[in-house]
């Protein structure tokens, strides 16, 4: 037989660890929880500004084809099947984006009035108030005023250069014309003004049928139908678009470039130097101002910022001067209400007193109407009493009479 022997124990210092035994991870090592947080924290602000990012591209190639940036959109192409809950601080962070990069910022477009009776029916039968928010917006400059020029602000290189001045020029006086004559204006009388610029048929983009359909689907002009006694009535008014892009300051821009009171002549409320007018040609400036301003129904725009101005600081020297008056006043003195609520307590008294006057005045009456009467039959009993007494008498002078006779008889 055989026998296995015990093996031999190596010593400490032989010891070597084998292939298959894995270190163990040091303390220092991150444990699997927080390596997954790590990872969770990185991946949600990636995502953040990848929703911001799209975001802002949706609101540069939406303004590029003149379309509005819409919620469903938003919703639809940044967030597809994410939540929408992060709206607004993705909006918020898109916004900060664009005024830094790009000088513009998204502005949200004004509702469309109901100007037709239809549409104020439709308003009236509708159980729920209609919000004023629109949940669309556009891209407008942050520029001040001083620089939003041609030549720092020229039109854009597509499709080129000279056809979106000239599409930009067609819109702007179309708005413009509009706008001056009270904000709609009919189809025949803005064919004749059309016609005046030899653009009643044709324009240089389009024809004008399709420039005028095109400028309504952009939203620059809304075109409205009624029916008034079988006959169709057909007006334009400026749409949201318009309103935003041009408003009443850029007509009003426009038509004092017209005439001549622009910025670069020097006579207008733009114009560099307007020390050296005299005092006719600042009279004619005036009343140039005048009228444009009730032609259009607005105050321009310098008038309107210092308009505010005025009535801001008027409103806080009212208010300052009514709390100092408040302060510098001393209190009512305290008699004055007692005073008041006597007086009133007088007046109640009085009232009183003549209500009880005249309830008094019945009474009075029944008991003089009584006193006459038993006083007309005391009268009547005097009266038979009186009577009676003459009768007696009578009766007394016959009986002496009498014995007088008898006397004489016996003698």
């Amino acid at each position: 037989m055989s026998f296995q022997g015990r093996k031999r124990r190596a010593p400490d210092g032989d010891i070597a660890p084998s292939q298959t035994q894995r270190p163990r991870p040091d303390s220092d090592a991150a444990s699997p929880e927080m390596s997954g947080s790590d990872t969770e924290n990185g991946g949600s602000s990636s995502n953040f500004g990848t929703l911001v990012k799209k975001m802002v591209r949706l609101a540069l190639a939406s303004e590029y084809a003149r379309l509005p940036i819409r919620r469903p959109d938003i919703s639809t192409k940044v967030f597809g099947e994410q939540s929408a809950r992060q709206f607004k601080t993705v909006f918020e962070a898109a916004q900060v984006h664009l005024r830094n990069k790009f000088g513009m910022e998204m502005v949200e477009l004004p509702a469309r009035e109901k100007v037709t009776i239809s549409q104020r029916r439709a308003a009236q039968k509708t159980e729920k108030p209609s919000s004023t928010s629109t949940k669309s917006w556009i891209l407008t400059s942050t520029l001040p005023a001083a620089y939003r020029t041609p030549v720092i602000l020229p039109p854009t290189r597509a499709p080129s250069t000279n056809t979106e001045g000239t599409y930009t020029a067609l819109y702007s006086f179309i708005i413009a014309v509009i706008a001056l004559n009270g904000g709609s204006l009919g189809e025949q009388k803005l064919t004749r003004y059309l016609r005046r610029m030899n653009a009643d048929e044709n324009t240089p983009i389009d024809k004008t049928e399709k420039l005028l359909a095109r400028l309504c689907r952009e939203g620059y002009l809304v075109r409205t139908r009624e029916m008034d006694g079988g006959e169709e009535i057909i007006e334009f008014m400026v749409g949201p678009r318009g309103k935003i892009e041009v408003g009443s300051g850029g007509v009003a821009g426009m038509v004092r470039e017209v005439y001549g009171h622009g910025r670069g002549t020097g006579t207008g409320t733009g114009g560099a130097d307007n020390d050296d007018l005299t005092q006719a040609e600042r009279e004619a400036r005036a009343e140039f101002e005048s009228r444009l301003r009730t032609s259009l129904g607005i105050v321009s725009m310098r008038d309107e910022q210092q308009a505010d101005d005025e009535d801001g600081d008027q409103q806080r020297q009212a208010a300052r001067s009514t709390q100092q008056q408040q302060q510098q006043q001393p209190p009512p003195p305290p008699q004055s209400q007692p005073q008041q609520s006597q007086r009133v307590a007088t007046r109640e008294v009085t009232r009183d007193a003549a209500r009880t006057t005249r309830v008094s005045e019945a009474p009075r009456r029944s008991s003089r109407r009584a006193t006459t009467a038993q006083q007309s039959d005391d009268e009547e009993e005097d009266e038979d009493e009186e009577e009676e007494e003459e009768e007696e008498e009578d009766e007394t002078d016959d009986s002496d009479g009498s014995i007088k006779d008898e006397d004489e008889e016996t003698d």
